[in-house]
């Protein structure tokens, strides 16, 4: 992979990354915040690539740690380093969907640069990994777009999830992140409909972007019913869905 290294690089992605969000056109902004967009959208990245485990923290390295203001600047190309709420202000109204051109712009790079054939598995497919997985949760803080668990002491659970999927490799460690597929408030009351109904979505947002891309669906057991099997056949994915006997009990009836 000692390619994918050299051609890879953070600065390069990081480049590629500030054009993309460049292009991204900014709602309104409030009267209180003068923070370009894409200032926002590379602190945001920095927040997850530094590994930050929150906002605040994020906030107070940007005023005191010296070495995080020097990569900002010349890294991620931040020219004002907003503050944590201003962040909040500035990306809360961006729709997710258009961060997908960044995705789909590494991707092509990934393909003139003879890195994606390497992935190739089975039959020439590629793996593509399907799984959800939380990014926030809170008894106190929350917003409009949180899902919600209610408890039976009364008590709330608000939280926000991705469906990430990544091409992979059982011959390499690196995996090739797409694009990730929010799960939404109004996608179901439980698990099964919120990540049933984001996987189609995500699944159809890859088709259309990669109308010939043959893959291999990987997903566990919460993947394996009529409607998503048959998601996967219209867009023509082929698939191996996990199955346990607790979850499909049909599947074991005849076994010896």
């Amino acid at each position: 992979m000692a390619k994918l290294r050299k051609t890879f690089s953070a600065e390069f992605l990081y480049k590629l990354a500030y054009r993309k969000f460049q292009k991204i056109i900014e709602p309104p902004r409030n009267r209180t915040c003068d923070f370009s967009l894409t200032d926002c959208l590379m602190s945001g990245l920095a927040i997850f690539s530094l590994k930050y485990p929150s906002l605040l923290q994020f906030d107070q390295g940007r005023t005191e740690d010296k070495a995080l203001k020097y990569n900002l600047r010349t890294l991620y190309g931040v020219h004002q380093t907003p503050c944590d709420t201003q962040i909040r202000e500035r990306l809360d109204p961006v729709e997710p969907i258009q961060i997908r051109k960044l995705f789909k712009a590494i991707f092509a790079q990934l393909q003139r640069g003879k890195v994606l054939e390497q992935y190739q598995y089975l039959n020439k497919a590629y793996l593509l990994s399907i799984d959800g997985t939380g990014v926030f949760s809170s008894h106190e803080i929350h917003c409009q777009n949180c899902c919600e668990k209610h408890h039976k002491d009364g008590s709330t659970t608000y939280y926000h999830q991705l469906l990430g999927a990544a091409i992979v490799h059982p011959e390499h460690k690196v995996v090739l992140p797409l694009a990730p597929e929010p799960i939404l408030k109004q996608d179901g009351v439980n698990k099964n409909d919120c990540e049933r109904n984001a996987a189609k979505r995500l699944l159809e947002h890859l088709r259309r972007e990669h109308p010939f891309l043959k893959a291999i669906v990987i997903e566990d057991g919460l993947s394996s019913n009529c409607p998503h099997i048959q998601t996967l056949k219209g867009l023509n994915f082929s698939y191996i869905l996990g199955a346990k006997p607790g979850d499909h009990k049909n599947l074991w009836l005849y076994e010896e």
